[in-house]
């Protein structure tokens, strides 16, 4: 049996009344990727952070190599062989690859005389041992997402890692630098390094883990090894309840008025070009491509967040000009954006004021008047809380403090404090649980239903195919398929997504 790195025994974690850890026990052995899954609130964050040494657990106790563990904090854990690479990049952008790698040496010199030379050399050798082509002496701010990703881990590295914590570490990565992170996660597993892995993707955990630990509401329900269970079970588990149907069935033909059409749409900035498509009432259109393609840069430039080149955009029958992007949301066109920490939350507000945040029109005492109805304010964050299940302390918990798939479910809710005819979802269930994803597809399918257009932008091929009645694929700034009916399949849309058409067009040709 492979040596066991890393046991929790007995440890419990309360926030106040709030007990987020119950009694979890949990091991993690030598060249294993075991993951850790639940539903958003289950205690996966309480639990990486304690061991982490970002929080102190109530009670039970920490054992590394077998031996007790007394975890100080987070430069206590490195020390002890343990790193973290959180879903947020945690780098100095305007510093070299080789300065974030050994931040805390450089922080713990007593001297201003850095053999930068030497430190390069360094930091190079830990790059290469994990990946070839990143240049330590290169600035992080001009990396990739999925490279900047590498960084943290040699960071990890350099302090002797031999447990390390991935958290959703493929939420932003594109189906290629997902692979390059596995083959990376690989050749750590043959160094012996034990890895726990954070993901809401199924898939993923099939495909790379070895063992899986299902936590719901603070308790270990079941660990299982990954090739002797089925992914029903572990939905099962997560949910406490049995979840049957994923996706609401969807529509079987649509009639309804056009709400929305866009013709020959180009951005200043060269990003895309001749988007031209209709969205109808009651209809879910699906918006498909890998990173890059497009996609979110066309939403933006829908709803003014960026400046258009040349063509038309028709909402409910009138053009939309050069107005703000709040003139069109008061109108009833409403964007949700990807990046719920920067553009989408208001971190440091609670719960009630993020609902209320998008139409504050909707809660004035009158049409003229400045001051806010406290009363429906208040209504709005509780109907939201029950709406989707958010698991929050109340209306007033800081959204900063929820976990990340309460967090997006406060996003989604607040789209609807006045009720839009077209609205346009950006990775809509990011970071969110499986349980969670259904109670949100479950909602906008209704929404649909009561005649409501609804476009989903989604690097989740499994989202794409199971909720949209209709997809357009995206490559390199262009429409380049549409899928409809049996054509809306994983083969389908990744064939003109990743270009093989093209190559099947020529040898055709030739």
């Amino acid at each position: 049996m492979a040596d066991v790195l890393l046991q929790l025994r007995g440890i419990s974690k309360s926030f106040g009344n709030n007990q987020v850890l119950k009694n979890v026990n949990f091991d993690l052995k030598a060249g294993e990727v075991h993951s850790v899954i639940g539903e958003n609130g289950a205690g996966k964050s309480t639990m990486m952070n304690i061991i982490y040494g970002l929080l102190k657990a109530d009670s039970g106790e920490i054992y590394i190599e077998g031996k007790k563990a007394d975890i100080k904090d987070c430069q206590d854990a490195q020390h002890q062989g343990i790193g973290f690479v959180h879903q947020e990049i945690a780098l100095c952008p305007e510093m070299t690859v080789a300065q974030n790698v050994f931040m805390s040496k450089i922080n713990g010199m007593r001297t201003a005389s850095i053999d930068y030379k030497k430190l390069n050399e360094e930091a190079q050798k830990i790059m290469d041992s994990i990946v070839e082509g990143i240049d330590a002496s290169r600035l992080v701010e001009h990396l990739s997402i999925s490279n900047q990703q590498v960084v943290e881990i040699a960071r990890a590295l350099s302090e002797n890692c031999k447990i390390l914590i991935l958290d959703e570490p493929t939420a932003s990565l594109s189906e290629s630098e997902t692979e390059a992170l596995f083959a990376i996660m690989r050749r750590l597993k043959e160094r012996g390094i034990g890895i726990i892995y954070i993901s809401h993707r199924l898939s993923e955990i099939f495909e790379q883990c070895d063992r899986v630990t299902v936590l719901r509401d603070g308790e270990m329900i079941n660990t299982y090894a990954v090739k002797e269970v089925e992914a029903k079970q572990l939905v099962n588990d997560m949910a406490g309840r049995e979840i049957s149907n994923l996706y609401p069935p969807k529509l079987e033909e649509n009639n309804g008025e056009v709400l929305l059409k866009v013709t020959d749409l180009a951005d200043v900035e060269g990003r895309f070009r001749d988007i031209s498509f209709e969205l109808r009432a009651g209809e879910i259109l699906g918006f498909s491509g890998l990173v890059g393609s497009g996609r979110t840069e066309i939403m933006e430039t829908i709803v003014n967040l960026h400046r258009k080149k040349s063509g038309t955009v028709v909402y409910d029958n009138e053009e939309l000009g050069g107005g703000k992007t709040s003139d069109i949301y008061s109108k009833g066109l409403v964007y949700m954006s990807e990046d719920r920490k920067n553009l989408g939350l208001f971190l440091d507000m609670d719960v009630e004021k993020n609902v209320a945040s998008m139409h504050r029109d909707v809660f004035r005492r009158g049409k003229k008047s400045v001051l806010i109805e406290a009363a429906r304010e208040s209504d709005a964050a509780r109907h939201a809380i029950a709406l989707l299940n958010i698991k929050c302390m109340g209306k007033t918990h800081r959204v900063g403090d929820l976990s990340g798939g309460n967090q997006q479910k406060v996003m989604v809710t607040k789209l609807f404090t006045k009720t839009p005819k077209v609205v346009i979802m950006d990775e809509p269930t990011r970071g969110v649980d499986v349980g969670a994803k259904s109670e949100i597809h479950t909602y906008l399918r209704w929404l649909a239903n009561q005649g409501m257009g609804i476009i989903i932008v989604s690097s989740e091929l499994n989202e794409i195919i199971g909720m949209c009645d209709r997809v357009l694929v995206m490559r390199e700034g262009e429409i380049c398929a549409q899928a409809t009916g049996d054509d809306i399949n994983s083969n389908y849309i990744m064939n003109y997504a990743s270009g093989a058409y093209l190559l099947e067009k020529q040898a055709e040709e030739e």
